[in-house]
């Protein structure tokens, strides 16, 4: 992978974890059904950054060379 390609994935993901925080602070900030339905895209938000985490995690792992112990 480049440096170039790295940094975008760090970027996608430092993104996600700010939008992740917003929707916390919209589940702290709402009560009754907004709560509710804020809670639902907080988990879906993390579902995904969950999948796009592993998803690059194992991308990475698959080319680097195995380990010598």
């Amino acid at each position: 992978m480049t440096t170039r390609h790295h940094r975008n994935i760090v970027e996608l993901l430092v993104l996600q974890h700010n939008r992740m925080r917003e929707l916390l602070d919209d589940l702290q900030s709402t009560a009754g059904p907004e709560r509710r339905e804020s809670f639902e895209e907080f988990a879906r938000w993390l579902a995904v950054h969950e999948a796009t985490e592993a998803e690059l995690i194992q991308a990475d792992f698959a080319q680097e060379p195995a380990a010598t112990w």
